[in-house]
């Protein structure tokens, strides 16, 4: 194949491009391409029209990886390929009073999954009023950004940054329209914006001309590879960009920024950082007052990823080294990788490169992949003492039933959250009501001296978190009941490595992760004493049904046992009936975690009758009968389903 066929290959390739202006622009490119001039350049390859090379003139770019970008007539790159025509990630360009914007983007995961950013997807509003103040008739813009700052504890100059005049509009008589537009992130199930999965919001870009360096931020919610397709796309355009003229560095800026080890990390992957001299760079990172004090500079050889359809895997590589292996259609959402270094593989998924392969290794089994060429992987050395061997893997949780997952429903086992105004669903509000049960665990008295001493645990309905809900450095007997089969097998995977990080996986022995319609008769047939329980949504209404579980849970609880329960603010009206002691409650639209939450996405909201309860079982028992409710307690029309399952 000639490198102009190649080159059509990779511009025609069925779903490389779905934006219909980019369709239309790629049959007149592939019309010219065999005519296009070439000439090398840094190592590159340059293809262009005309008689020599200009930023506008410029349609294919050839890097010294063999990766491949394609330009439009004004030199914006709106298609990125691996050497062998993969796609890595599309860019639509549009006019917009004179100026050019980046109007939607999407890039590919290395599980052949797509997400996407629409800039300016949403505007948010806050009108504020200063006639309250005294001295308020001379109070300039400035005032109020000073006064904001003071508030935030940050610079004045980060809230100028994002609040410039624009976006404070004075609506006369000290009142202001407070207005703050951030870009969206995306999850496309489809590869298009058609059915479009909201991920989080980002501030504001400048994408024709990279102005900060963003994160997403709610980045729990993402995809697993999204952080480094994103930066991919960052890399490549502040790269264009850098063509017209040296551009200044990035900060990562934000009101508040949300750092993380994360996020440090996949910066420092694409982008070189540099802070005050003598200081540590990842602490003042770290630190959301001085994030914005570290400047980012691109890296010079940044990690490249490449797609191999017969093998069924992408890679990803930096310098000749090889991080991280994704196999197609797996049904365990972590990549192989490379711990050169020492570190501890997840789930025992390593891989391990010789001199002209590498080996995907599951424990002791192996799937050796001969090297491409044009992947330019460098050999390595490592250690030949044994990796330590652990007394079981993830699937001992499952009892020898290990559930059956779908790959692709795998991959979004992640909390999602509204664009808008709406109601957060039920395994998305999970997280945040996981960290107000950790918060009833540190304020109730002595509560750490009690917890120590309960040996048996139920966990039920609680499929998002369930992890979350296991205290590995203890042994005890926990019962896990579930209904979603990728959800557990995440979370029995999480709760493994977590284990292994801390040496504690001799404590899990007695874990039973077990199908919640095959074992909810005998799990409740057996006495605890601890209980998470989670009452689904769709029972809040019904009384009937609530009493219920009520009674079950009574009687499946020690005297003295504690039970973290989360329902409809009717229930407490319930508790002495079955012997139970509510010590703390709270809505959960009230819960410091929900408010916190409130701060990235301001419009959702929850049932106000959502509540956590920490309650305890008084230390006699005594066997009840259903008690009768008024029809005030459980408004709502009763549903013919009935029970604990969903």
């Amino acid at each position: 194949m000639t490198k102009v066929e190649k080159i059509i290959q990779a511009l025609t390739r069925e779903g490389s491009l779905i934006f219909a202006d980019n369709l239309s622009y790629a049959t007149d490119l592939e019309k010219i391409a065999p005519n296009l001039k070439t000439q090398e350049k840094d190592g590159c390859e340059i293809w262009f029209e005309n008689d020599a090379p200009t930023i506008v003139n410029t349609r294919v770019k050839i890097f010294p990886t063999r990766h491949i970008a394609f330009y439009n007539k004004e030199g914006r790159r709106f298609l990125y390929t691996d050497p062998e025509g993969t796609p890595l990630h599309e860019a639509l360009w549009t006019q917009e009073d004179g100026k050019t914007q980046l109007a939607l983007a999407r890039m590919q995961l290395d599980c052949k999954q797509w997400v996407g950013i629409k800039p300016r997807a949403k505007t948010f509003s806050t009108q504020i009023d200063i006639s309250t103040h005294e001295g308020w008739e001379k109070m300039k813009l400035d005032d109020l950004r000073e006064k904001a700052a003071e508030a935030w504890r940050v610079p004045v100059s980060e809230v100028k940054y994002f609040y410039d005049d624009q976006h404070m509009v004075h609506q006369g008589e000290g009142k202001y329209d407070i207005r703050l537009t951030k870009d969206g992130l995306y999850a496309l199930p489809d590869g298009t914006f058609d059915k479009a999965v909201f991920i989080s919001f980002m501030f504001q870009i400048n994408w024709a001309k990279l102005d900060l360096i963003p994160v997403v931020e709610l980045f729990q919610s993402t995809l697993p590879g999204t952080g480094g397709a994103v930066f991919e796309f960052i890399w490549g355009i502040f790269n264009d960009q850098s063509r017209e003229e040296e551009l200044s560095p990035l900060r990562y800026r934000g009101l508040p920024t949300y750092p993380s080890k994360e996020a440090f990390n996949i910066f420092s992957a694409f982008f070189e950082p540099k802070g005050p001299e003598g200081k540590n760079i990842q602490k003042i990172f770290m630190d959301p007052h001085t994030s914005h004090e570290i400047t980012w500079t691109p890296q010079e050889h940044p990690p490249v990823r490449y797609f191999n359809h017969v093998q069924q895997i992408a890679l990803t590589a930096q310098g000749g080294f090889l991080y991280k292996v994704t196999v197609f259609d797996d049904p365990i959402t972590f990549p192989f990788t490379n711990c050169s270094g020492g570190r501890k593989p997840p789930l025992e998924r390593e891989v391990r490169i010789s001199n002209q392969s590498f080996t995907l290794l599951k424990g002791v089994e192996g799937r050796e992949i001969i090297f491409e060429d044009n992947w330019g992987l460098k050999p390595q050395v490592y250690s030949k003492s044994s990796p330590a061997k652990h007394p079981f893997t993830w699937e001992w949780f499952f009892n020898g039933e290990t559930p059956n997952v779908d790959p692709v429903k795998s991959l979004y086992t992640v909390p999602f959250y509204p664009e808008g105004q709406a109601d957060i669903e039920e395994s998305s509000t999970q997280p945040m009501v996981l960290d107000q049960i950790f918060h009833y665990m540190e304020m109730a008295p002595a509560m750490a001296s009690k917890l120590e001493k309960i040996d048996k645990v139920l966990i039920h309905t609680f499929d998002t978190v369930l992890a979350g809900c296991i205290d590995s450095s203890k042994d005890r007997e926990y019962t896990v009941l579930y209904s979603d089969p990728e959800f557990a097998q995440k979370n029995a995977q999480l709760l493994w490595n977590y284990a292994v990080s801390k040496n504690q996986l001799s404590n899990l022995e007695k874990v039973s992760f077990l199908k919640e319609a095959d074992h909810i008769v005998g799990s409740y047939s057996q006495k605890y004493g601890l209980i998470f329980k989670w009452i689904p949504f769709m029972y809040h209404q019904d009384r009937e049904a609530c009493e219920s579980m009520l009674t079950a849970l009574s009687e499946a609880l020690e005297p003295e046992g504690f039970i973290f329960l989360v329902g409809p603010r009717q229930l407490q009206g319930l508790f002495d009936h079955y012997k139970l002691d509510a010590l703390y409650n709270d809505p959960v639209y009230n819960m410091p975690f929900f408010r916190q939450h409130l701060k990235m996405c301001p419009e959702n909201q929850v049932n106000p009758d959502l509540c956590v309860f920490l309650a305890q079982k008084k230390g006699e028992e005594k066997k009840t009968e259903p008690l009768a409710t008024t029809e005030e307690e459980f408004d709502g029309t009763i549903p013919q389903m009935r029970g604990f399952q969903r």
